[in-house]
């Protein structure tokens, strides 16, 4: 991890090679960004692409808001649907969900935050993989797609990927997102089932699913980080 002074804030950031054909910059909290670049991209080039943006990545990762203490949570938004959350201490970990009643009741044997972080992402990874697939069959049958196999992580780097053999991946923690958002993200990696690559066929695929896919994701970029909750 690099370091690097903007507009006299302090910053910390990665750069990840891929094969692309262009730079792009993901704020990950309030001091922390990553760069995605083609792999033949000089270093100096990847810096000098840094501080021409630096005006924007001090201005939207001041907008990242500190997350609250897990412990003090009272509801979820999942989907745009408002779940109520209690968490009580216990002898046994535990995590029920009761989707129609939209309440969750969290037991915990410790209410530290790094204990109901590891508790949440393992408990709550099959109810959003129940979620994500739901969507995804919805969202296939309307635009005619076809996909392999789905899986949920807590990736930190990307919101969801699509691999040659059209399995999707997911961060399972866009269920915590906006529906519009949450749709844009899955429509994405459908799209990426017919063009795996960022071509202006990819876009203008995306683009036929979702007309508004700019705005989602200017918002995607600078918002998402806010919802998640570990």
């Amino acid at each position: 991890m690099s370091t690097i002074t903007l507009l006299g804030h302090d910053y910390s950031y990665t750069i990840t090679r891929k094969l692309i054909r262009s730079l792009s910059i993901r704020i990950h909290s309030r001091r922390t960004f990553s760069v995605s670049a083609p792999h033949l991209t000089p270093a100096f080039y990847i810096e000098r692409f840094i501080n021409e943006h630096s005006a924007w990545i001090v201005k939207n990762s001041s907008k990242i808001t500190k997350k609250k203490t897990l412990k003090s949570l009272k509801t979820l938004k999942i989907v745009d649907k408002e779940y109520k959350i209690l968490i009580t201490k216990s002898k046994m970990d535990s995590v029920v969900i009761f989707k129609e009643e939209q309440k969750i009741y969290a037991n915990s044997t410790a209410l530290t935050n790094i204990h109901l972080k590891k508790l949440f992402d393992t408990r709550f990874r099959p109810f959003a993989l129940s979620i994500i697939s739901e969507e995804l069959k919805k969202l296939s049958q309307e635009f005619g797609f076809s996909y392999s196999r789905v899986s949920v992580k807590n990736t930190t780097s990307r919101f969801g990927s699509c691999s040659s053999r059209n399995n999707l991946n997911f961060n399972w923690q866009i269920i915590f997102l906006p529906y519009p958002i949450f749709r844009h993200i899955l429509l994405h990696e459908l799209s990426h089932t017919v063009h795996h690559n960022h071509s202006n066929k990819f876009w203008s695929h995306l683009a036929a699913c979702d007309p508004d896919w700019r705005v989602n994701r200017r918002y995607l970029k600078a918002h998402a980080s806010s919802h998640f909750i570990i």
